[in-house]
C-alpha cells in the first residue's frame, strides 16, 4: 500500500472511529486501518524495554493495514522539525511494518512518512526506528504512530516525539490529500 494511499485511509479511519473508546488502549491512544483481522492493545512483555508493549497482531491471510496511533494539535510542533522514534520488535511479518506520522494543514497532509521507503521486515528483537519531518508553521494536527501492513505481530514501546534542530535529516515526503475533493466511482467500473 503506497503513500498516498495509506494517507488517505488513516485520515478515513480516524475518522471513522474518533469517536469510539479502544478498548484495553491507554487515553490518546486508538486503532484505525482496513485490515480486519488484527488485533492491537497493550500486552505485558519480558525482555522489552518496558514491561507491557503496544502490540498489533494480524492472523495470517491479512490483508491492508493496522494502527494504532495517537493524535495532537499541531500548534507546539508548527514550524519545527520533529522526531518520532520507538522501540519496536517484529515477529513473521509477511509484508511490512514501521512508524509513521503526518502532518496536516486542514484536510491536506502536508508531511508524511510511514517507513514504506526502508520498512520493517521479518522477525527481529528490539530496535529503534525513527521518522523525522519538518513540520509546515500552519500545520493543523499531527497525527503519529506505528502500523502493520499484513500478517504478523509487531510491537512498539518508548515512544517519543521531540523537537530537534535542523542537523538531524528528515525522512518524509511533501503532503498529499487525506480526503479526495471530488467523488470517484459513482458506479462500478
Amino acid at each position: 500500500m503506497r503513500y498516498s494511499t495509506i494517507a488517505a485511509a488513516l485520515g478515513v479511519g480516524v475518522l471513522a472511529t474518533a469517536l469510539a473508546k479502544p478498548a484495553g488502549l491507554p487515553a490518546g491512544w486508538l486503532k484505525t486501518g482496513d485490515a480486519t483481522t488484527c488485533e492491537g492493545q497493550v500486552v505485558p512483555a519480558q525482555g522489552a524495554p518496558s514491561p507491557k508493549v503496544f502490540s498489533l497482531d494480524c492472523k495470517a491471510g491479512t490483508t491492508g493495514f493496522s494502527t494504532l496511533m495517537q493524535q495532537v494539535a499541531g500548534t507546539d510542533y508548527a514550524g519545527k522539525r520533529v522526531r518520532l522514534s520507538a522501540q519496536v520488535r517484529a515477529d513473521q511479518l509477511a509484508a511490512w511494518g514501521g512508524l509513521w506520522m503526518r502532518a496536516d494543514i486542514g484536510q491536506h497532509a502536508a508531511a508524511f512518512d510511514n517507513m514504506y521507503n526502508r520498512p520493517l521486515r521479518g522477525s527481529f528483537d528490539w530496535q529503534t526506528a525513527q521518522v523525522v519531518l519538518d513540520i509546515p508553521a500552519d500545520a493543523t494536527q499531527l497525527s503519529f504512530g506505528f502500523l502493520l501492513n499484513g500478517a504478523g505481530q509487531l510491537q512498539a514501546t518508548a515512544f517519543r516525539l521531540e523537537i530537534v534542530d535542523q542537523t538531524v535529516a528528515t525522512t518524509g515526503e511533501n503532503g498529499a490529500p487525506v480526503l479526495r475533493r471530488q467523488p470517484q466511482d459513482l458506479t462500478p467500473p
